[in-house]
């Protein structure tokens, strides 16, 4: 962003709208991922982070990355018979150098979130739970939230 506004209007918002055939969706979701073993969010991020690349010139773009938390983080914990989710939040910065071509970027993002201890679920704790003096390491916010959600049809 150019400069800060002192306040959002909804009238200076835009919607777009993209809708992708049938066998795009399939492509997306069972063919994409094979090329270098990723996970949809590893594809989806970097996409996001070359559209603001593009868009604005930006190479290093900072996400709160959201999670269900409902992944097998801890082995040993069986959370079969718990309810709802254990929503994680936590900062991420995507890398998108200008010398890298789609390839070695869709690589970064991918190694970058699989170096993140426990997919981030101790985030929170680190940050609300540490010290006063402590909190100066977190003034940096995202500006931009992402939630890939899944799939919803795999149990129909």
């Amino acid at each position: 962003k150019d400069e800060s506004p002192s306040h959002s209007l909804n009238k200076d918002s835009e919607l777009m709208t993209v809708t992708w055939t049938a066998q795009e969706t399939e492509q997306l979701l069972k063919q994409a991922h094979r090329a270098y073993n990723t996970d949809m969010n590893d594809l989806l991020l970097t996409a996001l982070g070359l559209a603001i690349h593009r868009w604005a010139g930006i190479e290093r773009v900072l996400v709160n990355l959201e999670g269900h938390g409902r992944e097998s983080i801890l082995p040993e914990l069986d959370i079969t018979r718990t309810v709802g989710w254990f929503t994680t939040q936590f900062p991420v910065v995507l890398d998108m150098n200008a010398g890298q071509d789609l390839s070695q970027r869709i690589k970064q993002v991918k190694e970058g979130l699989r170096r993140i201890p426990q997919k981030g679920i101790g985030y929170g704790m680190l940050r609300y739970l540490s010290a006063a003096c402590e909190q100066e390491r977190f003034v940096t916010e995202p500006e931009i939230s992402f939630n890939y959600l899944g799939q919803f049809d795999q149990d129909m």
